[in-house]
């Protein structure tokens, strides 16, 4: 239950009870149920927010103000330094854990300045005896060495920092096998984000990690399986994102406010996004492949992939969520492909997706009407719009044409809200 909620019952329980409804005792059964609703929430995000942003200040201050004179220091001195750095972001951390172990501010603060005076002792030490191999190496370590912070700490900064630093470890550099080692590094963040999302699923900081986790996926996944993405990447991408936004539908779909659900956001945005792209027939035109130039394993990751996004839509329509036509990108896309071996020119993959906007916007707009929805209609239409504005850019047709269409889908537009709003007003004025 939301916080609203809760409130909303804790305003009503002493009513119940005096009118004999409820007994007391089950009133404070509630309560010790849903526990205490905490005040003052936005003040503690911008305490959080600020005082995260202050220590990132002062650790960079720190490092550009050691640069200053850097060159003219001994060696001794530059190890007194940097050793001196990290011992007094140790004490801090132990300080905080001693003292202030119940304020998220401190802790997020203290762990966060720790981690990057880790970083800058390695990288002064590194520098000055000449340690540092290279980058990827010095930023695999210094994520290895930070990643207990995150839960001796309970740091959700420190592992959306450490998030964003294995990613950059795997996006840096030529590929090589250890690349592989991406899913291991984030693997060892996952007990720390599963308990997170147990225990307080749409808090800001689970949020903010969902988001990072989410975004940096997709970025680590074409590092490890860049050999398998060369011809049949944007199908399996589109698998992803379609299984992205079925786990936001299926468990992640309770919040209030939408950014608090990123997995459905980053879903739905990337698995539209690449429909559309694959709408265009130059796209399909460069995958000139034969059914033997691709490798065993990236159609078994794709149809892996593909058995996923099935039980998600059959697990979707058992609960009635009505999403199927949202989710059947990466099957259309599929057979695009099939398609596409046997017909190099494009034009078949073509229209199948081009069929499959078209039907799917005009799914939406039913739907909407059905609903009487008055966004879910305009979305329909937005989705058929961008798809006539697409073929106007991509396909040889005369002008006249071209503004038939569009002024058809514009008058679309106009009759489907005009509609929508008198009859909104007309069950208005009967209620």
């Amino acid at each position: 239950m939301n916080k609203k909620a809760v409130e909303w019952l804790y305003r009503e329980l002493p009513g119940l009870v005096d009118k004999g409804i409820i007994p007391a005792e089950s009133a404070e059964r509630l309560k010790q149920h849903y526990g205490p609703v905490e005040d003052n929430t936005g003040t503690k995000t911008f305490l959080l927010v600020f005082g995260l942003i202050g220590a990132l200040l002062i650790g960079l201050g720190i490092v550009l103000i050691l640069a200053h004179n850097w060159e003219q220091l001994s060696k001794l001195s530059r190890l007194i330094i940097a050793v001196g750095l990290l011992v007094a972001a140790q004490a801090l951390a132990g300080g905080v854990l001693w003292f202030k172990r119940d304020s998220l501010v401190w802790l997020e603060s203290a762990a966060t300045i720790l981690m990057l005076m880790i970083g800058a002792s390695m990288a002064l030490v590194g520098q000055t005896y000449h340690l540092v191999e290279d980058t990827d190496s010095f930023l695999l370590t210094w994520m290895l060495v930070s990643l207990p912070l995150v839960y001796l700490m309970n740091s959700a900064s420190v592992a959306v920092l450490y998030t964003m630093g294995v990613t950059a470890w795997a996006v840096g550099g030529s590929y090589d096998i250890s690349k592989q080692y991406i899913w291991l590094l984030l693997g060892m963040l996952l007990p720390y984000y599963w308990r997170m999302l147990r225990e307080r699923r749409y808090a800001n900081s689970t949020v903010i990690v969902s988001w990072t986790v989410s975004i940096c996926f997709y970025f680590s996944f074409g590092a490890a399986f860049t050999n398998y993405l060369d011809h049949l990447g944007l199908v399996i991408y589109c698998a992803l994102f379609t299984i992205h936004y079925l786990a936001g539908v299926l468990w992640f779909n309770q919040a209030e406010q939408n950014w608090r659900m990123p997995f459905k956001i980053v879903g739905l945005a990337g698995s539209t996004g690449l429909l559309f792209i694959l709408t265009f027939q130059d796209i399909w035109r460069h995958l000139i492949f034969s059914r033997n130039s691709l490798p065993i394993a990236a159609f078994v990751l794709l149809a892996a992939l593909l058995a996923l996004v099935i039980g998600g839509n059959v697990l979707s329509v058992r609960r009635n969520l009505k999403v199927l036509h949202y989710t059947l990108i990466p099957c259309a896309a599929a057979v695009a492909y099939v398609v596409q071996v046997f017909d190099n020119s494009g034009l078949g993959a073509t229209a199948i997706m081009n069929a499959y906007v078209l039907w799917l916007s005009i799914s939406i707009i039913i739907a909407g009407i059905h609903k009487h929805r008055l966004g879910i209609v305009n979305t329909g239409m937005l989705l058929l719009a961008a798809l006539i504005v697409a073929r106007f850019f991509d396909v040889e047709l005369s002008f006249v044409v071209r503004g038939v269409a569009f002024v058809l889908v514009g008058i679309g537009f106009i009759a489907a809200n005009v509609v929508l709003v008198r009859r909104k007003a007309g069950w208005e004025n009967e209620k």
